[in-house]
C-alpha cells in the first residue's frame, strides 16, 4: 500500500485548538466553573456558559466535546486553585491555627455548591477517566493539608493522638459546613463560623504540653 497517499495522512482532530492555554479557554473553564458551582452540573449546558461568556456555543465545542468534558476541566482548574492558595498559606510563618482559620475564611468566602453533591449529579455522564482526573485533583489537596497536619504532629505543635489523614479529611469536610447552613438567615458571618469551627476542631487536637 502507498503510505503517501493523502488519505493515508491522519487528519488533526477537529475542534482542538493549537493553543490551549489561549484567553478564550480560560474564560470558558471560569465561567463554566462558576455556573457548575452556582447551580449544579444538570443546570449548565454548553450553550448557557457561551452565552454567559459572550461567545457562540460553536467557539465553547472548539475546546470542549461535550458539557463532561468541560465540567472536569473546569473542577480539576478550581481544585488547582484551591491547592495552590492553601499551599501558599501553609507555607506562611504563623502558627497551624491561623493558617487554619485564613484558609477556612477564604474558601467558605467563596464556597458555592457541595462538591460531593456536584459529583453524584455528573456521576452518570462522566467517564472513569475524567472521574479519576477529578479525584486526583482533589487528592492533592488532601495531600497538602495532611502534610501540613503530620508537620505540626512532628513539631509538637499539635497532639499525636490522631491521625494526619483523618484530620485532613475532617478539615476539608469543615469547609463545606456553610453548604449546609443558611448563614443569611441565621445572621452568621463567615469569620464567626469560622471562628467557631476551628475552636472546635483545635480543641481536640492542640498539645496541652
Amino acid at each position: 500500500m502507498n503510505t503517501n497517499q493523502p488519505n493515508s495522512i491522519p487528519k488533526r482532530k477537529p475542534g482542538r485548538p493549537k493553543v490551549e492555554k489561549s484567553p478564550t479557554k480560560m474564560s470558558i473553564l471560569r465561567t463554566g466553573a462558576f455556573l457548575f458551582m452556582e447551580v449544579g452540573y444538570e443546570k449548565v449546558s454548553l450553550e448557557s456558559v457561551a452565552k454567559a461568556c459572550g461567545i457562540t456555543k460553536a467557539s465553547v465545542y472548539y475546546y470542549f466535546n461535550n458539557k463532561s468534558e468541560l465540567f472536569t476541566e473546569c473542577l480539576v482548574a478550581v481544585m488547582t486553585i484551591a491547592h495552590n492558595a492553601t499551599a501558599t498559606i501553609l507555607s506562611e510563618p504563623i502558627p497551624l491555627k491561623d493558617k487554619l482559620i485564613k484558609i477556612a475564611i477564604r474558601q467558605m468566602s467563596n464556597a458555592h455548591l457541595d462538591f460531593e453533591s456536584m459529583m453524584r449529579d455528573a456521576a452518570v455522564e462522566l467517564s472513569d477517566e475524567q472521574t479519576e482526573n477529578i479525584r486526583k485533583a482533589e487528592k492533592k489537596l488532601h495531600d497538602v493539608v495532611h502534610d501540613a497536619f503530620q508537620n505540626a504532629i512532628n513539631s509538637g505543635e499539635i497532639n499525636n493522638h490522631h491521625s494526619p489523614i483523618v484530620l485532613a479529611h475532617t478539615f476539608v469536610a469543615l469547609l463545606t459546613m456553610k453548604n449546609h447552613l443558611n448563614l443569611k438567615q441565621q445572621q452568621i458571618p463567615v469569620e464567626q463560623l469560622v471562628a467557631q469551627l476551628i475552636e472546635i476542631l483545635w480543641t481536640g487536637i492542640q498539645n496541652e504540653g
